[in-house]
């Protein structure tokens, strides 16, 4: 398997397992995280293949903006009981798988010889780090609401980042 294909079946399995979360979860708003992060990992497997047939292609934008803007709506409703602690085997598993793609995108980048391959996984790996965010974060809901609700602050690091 080529670091294409590597690619863009991550992407495929983290899309899998985003929208299985989804589907386990009532509360709008989760619920609509989940897609988002499915989407998003759609999105990257598009890039990925696009790259593959050695066609330029931009920096693929993710839809983290948003999730912020859910987190926020979330800190104003009662958190208890919003995800099940039994979701939080898959939301580990998610975290790293998100973890891995962080990792493998920022090894790849360097062995790219075109600037649109550079650009396009240094644009995955930071996206993947946000996923990586938004996931602990939704962990930190299921582990601790009450600090959740107190505490957690969900701050995107700049319109490039994601």
């Amino acid at each position: 398997m080529d670091i294409f294909e590597f690619s863009i079946q991550m992407e495929h399995d983290a899309e899998e397992l985003y929208r299985t979360l989804a589907s386990k979860t009532e509360q709008t708003g989760i619920k609509k995280i989940f897609t988002m992060l499915a989407d998003d990992e759609v999105k990257h497997a598009h890039a990925v293949e696009v790259l593959q047939k050695k066609m330029d292609t931009s920096a693929v934008k993710g839809s983290m903006k948003e999730v912020q803007t859910i987190f926020a709506s979330l800190k104003k409703e009662s958190v208890d009981g919003i995800l099940s602690k039994d979701l939080l085997v898959e939301l580990r598993r998610a975290l790293e798988i998100e973890k891995k793609g962080k990792e493998f995108y920022e090894e790849q980048f360097s062995k790219f010889d075109t600037e649109a391959g550079r650009k396009l996984f240094k644009s995955l790996s930071r996206q993947e780090e946000y996923h990586y965010m938004t996931v602990n974060n939704l962990i930190e809901l299921v582990e601790k609401p009450e600090w959740w609700v107190e505490n957690a602050e969900f701050t995107p690091k700049g319109d490039d980042y994601y």
